[in-house]
């Protein structure tokens, strides 16, 4: 028989086991990511914990946990260098969209399974799958309970209004009210031309949201005196 090339000693099989463990936990939480369409997936999401795992698993496994500084703290700092990295690549994820801001779900769950990797590393490897099940279900069922939840929709109105017209505030408010949206701030920009512009904050329950933008929308275009106008819904997600 051949003998092997290297020789695989329990300890670095142990060491294997885990990084794999790893991989499939981070992986878990990057395919319900991908299936919402995000733009990180499961190669993130297993890079992620991957190498969250293998900073960490030579602090209880093999000849090289010495290195690591045990006695000082070292796995302390290991620990704190791992989360700190994973706030710059979280932060990468974040992207905002005018008003609208995306990618925080994803940026949380980067940091969770960071977390699953690291105690995947040292050994906590129930503890770990544990947490990536909660994650999980925290992204599903928290989602369906959205939907039994009523929620607020937010938007930010703009609209130039022609030299002529000379909106109130009165009227206006009552005219964002009749198509369901209720006024929380509103404020007027006159410029030299004689141009005046609105910049209003509204709100409308989140069943009726939709149409009630489109149902604006489509009155200001149809309106003669408005010049310009903008109906966009701040999300965040």
């Amino acid at each position: 028989m051949t003998p092997l090339p290297f020789y695989l000693s329990p300890d670095l099989v142990e060491m294997i086991s885990r990084l794999l463990m790893a991989v499939a936990a981070g992986s878990l939480v990057g395919l319900e990511r991908y299936h919402r369409g995000h733009p990180a997936g499961m190669r993130t999401f297993a890079l992620v914990s991957l190498t969250s795992a293998l900073l960490t698993v030579a602090l209880t496994s093999g000849p090289y946990s010495y290195l690591m500084g045990t006695a000082d703290n070292g796995g302390s700092r290991v620990v704190q260098g791992i989360l700190a990295g994973i706030g710059f690549i979280g932060a990468g994820v974040i992207v905002r969209e005018g008003l609208s801001v995306r990618g925080l779900t994803s940026a949380a769950c980067m940091w969770a399974v960071s977390a699953i990797g690291i105690l995947i590393g040292t050994g906590e490897i129930l503890l770990g799958f544990i947490g990536a099940i909660f994650v999980l279900t925290i992204l599903m069922v928290f989602r369906w309970l959205d939907r039994f939840i009523p929620r607020r929709s937010y938007a930010m109105v703009h609209a130039k209004f022609t030299r002529e017209a000379v909106p109130d505030e009165k009227g206006l408010t009552k005219q964002f009210e009749s198509y369901g949206f209720t006024v929380l701030s509103l404020a007027f920009k006159g410029a030299k031309s004689g141009a005046l512009e609105i910049r209003a904050s509204v709100w409308a329950p989140g069943k009726t949201a939709a149409d009630a933008r489109a149902h604006l929308a489509l009155n200001f275009r149809s309106d003669p005196k408005v010049v310009d106008f903008s109906v966009e819904p701040v999300t965040s997600e």
